[in-house]
């Protein structure tokens, strides 16, 4: 499915959408039916004037499991964003059934979408649109469900990013917690944003919220607690509810990260532009007797809590891990190595020859200063990349300064903050949890995990096949203790039909050709 010519409402571009398995009255009989933005003007960015009709929404459906797609007959079924607004652009709808939120609008079953958009000088929108669950053909506007200001932060901007001027990719969703009570979260592409420590304009955020009922029928998220879905590169987060596993599973976009030409020179060498992460898990995260050590825990940032009658807090956010059945399937047929509990006085090589495709693990349990792990060392110790824990300001960084000799790779460090929970033990002790890494690397990509509540994504490009090296990180005059550290090396190739080298060959003109090369 792609654009079908300049002059049709979807000539110019098939921008992003989800998915649902209904028809189009909502029945589930093999149809899979997809919402999606369709584009018939362009450019179109939230720093230039907006041209009217330039994007609305559509239906596609595939009664053969995706292979092919038919248009709705009909389409646009929405054909442009709220009459009144002066819009940074409406796209990427998201939509879903919401039972919880039939009965606070007290409407018939329906679906729910939300978009990505804004108000230009007035701040990021996410619009809320409704269809009866019986025809999802018939969208009506509620309003607007949440509404930041320009270039706002939930709290501190390196706990909770940017709001940026636009919203894209928004999602709108909720997840129980143990105990059964529903969370209504949102996420967001926020665009426009960037700060000196985020230098993408992109951040990939979430928040929680209470969602309350407007006199005008529609609903409004307000914020109590958020956070970026990934710290990292990785953009257009995306979820949707696994009914046969009872989860909700995420993915995003990891573009190249290449400085100067945007990869232009890179794309035929290696054969691809940009991948997607690994499926994640989202959740109510959930952590009881928190003490409020450092005065942090009760600032509004990455978690929202609720506090005990002994004065300890329950902290409750949003969990993200990687899917258990897709780790286990990558393991299978690895190579596992596993380097018992230990106190590091410094750094130290691991493995000199590892993988590119591998799984670490470390436990840390305790550390005097910063500390972490290198991965991507070379023999020679010219390349490497370094990952670690900065206790001074609760931050997560992944210095690449030396990840490759190759210019034009961005080498810039990658940040993102983390906050660990002190709780409070039966005897009124007060202890900081470990810090439970969990590291993926397959070829330039990196996704780093912590504690089931941090997300970083980013590239590395090592120049040379032999940095595959893995080591500890504690710098000079500072310790740290390690409960264990694993490593499953050459991960299981998911797609072995695609060839080990895609890039393409190199072309060289010759002199007749270029003009003796001028």
């Amino acid at each position: 499915m792609g654009p079908s010519g300049n002059g049709s409402y979807n000539g110019l571009g098939i921008f992003s959408g989800t998915a649902q398995p209904v028809n189009l009255t909502g029945g589930v009989d093999g149809t899979l039916l997809i919402f999606y933005t369709s584009v018939s003007k362009l450019p179109t960015s939230w720093s230039i004037p907006y041209q009217n009709g330039t994007e609305s929404q559509s239906l596609a459906m595939s009664t053969d499991g995706g292979k092919t797609w038919q248009q709705y007959e009909n389409n646009p079924v929405i054909e442009g964003p709220p009459g009144h607004w002066n819009i940074t652009g409406f796209r990427d709808p998201f939509f879903e059934p919401l039972p919880a939120l039939d009965a606070l609008l007290g409407r018939e079953p329906s679906y729910y979408a939300v978009f990505g958009s804004g108000i230009k000088g007035v701040g990021p929108r996410m619009p809320l649109w409704a269809a009866p669950a019986s025809d999802l053909t018939k969208w009506t506007f509620l309003g607007s469900l949440f509404e930041p200001a320009d270039n706002s932060s939930l709290s501190s901007v390196l706990s909770t990013g940017s709001y940026g001027y636009n919203f894209e990719v928004s999602g709108f969703f909720t997840l129980p917690d143990e105990d059964g009570h529903l969370h209504y979260f949102v996420n967001m592409g926020t665009e426009g944003g960037n700060v000196s420590f985020h230098e993408s304009a992109h951040w990939a955020l979430w928040n929680e919220g209470h969602v309350t009922r407007r006199a005008n029928g529609s609903a409004e998220f307000t914020p109590i607690s958020g956070g970026a879905g990934d710290w990292g590169l990785l953009y257009a987060l995306s979820s949707f509810n696994d009914t046969k596993n009872d989860r909700r599973v995420q993915y995003g976009w990891a573009p190249e990260d290449i400085t100067g030409d945007g990869g232009i020179f890179s794309a035929n060498q290696q054969g691809f532009q940009g991948a997607l992460s690994l499926p994640r898990e989202l959740f109510v995260h959930t952590v009881k007797n928190v003490v409020n050590m450092d005065g942090l825990v009760t600032e509004m940032g990455n978690s929202y809590l609720t506090q005990n009658l002994d004065g300890s807090f329950t902290a409750q956010t949003l969990g993200v891990r990687p899917l258990d059945d897709v780790v286990v399937g990558l393991r299978n047929g690895s190579t596992q190595h596993s380097w018992p509990g230990r106190t590091y006085n410094g750094s130290q090589t691991l493995v000199a020859n590892g993988s590119a495709h591998m799984e670490l693990s470390a436990v840390v349990t305790s550390a005097s200063g910063p500390a972490g792990v290198r991965i991507g060392v070379s023999p020679d110790g010219r390349e490497y990349t370094t990952i670690y824990y900065e206790p001074a300001n609760n931050t997560v960084v992944v210095d690449r300064s030396h990840s490759s000799l190759i210019d034009g790779f961005a080498n810039s460090s990658v940040i993102g903050y983390f906050h660990p929970y002190t709780t409070q033990g039966e005897y009124g002790n007060a202890t900081q949890e470990a810090l439970a890494w969990d590291i993926f690397v397959d070829g330039s990509l990196v996704e780093v995990y912590i504690n089931e509540r941090f997300a970083l994504t980013t590239r590395i490009y090592p120049s040379m096949e032999s940095s595959t090296g893995v080591g500890v990180y504690v710098p000079s005059g500072s310790s740290a203790t390690f409960e264990s550290i694993d490593m499953w090396s050459n991960l299981y190739n998911v797609w072995p039909e695609r060839p080990l080298n895609s890039s393409s060959q190199l072309v060289w003109d010759t002199v007749e050709q270029t003009n003796n090369r001028t």
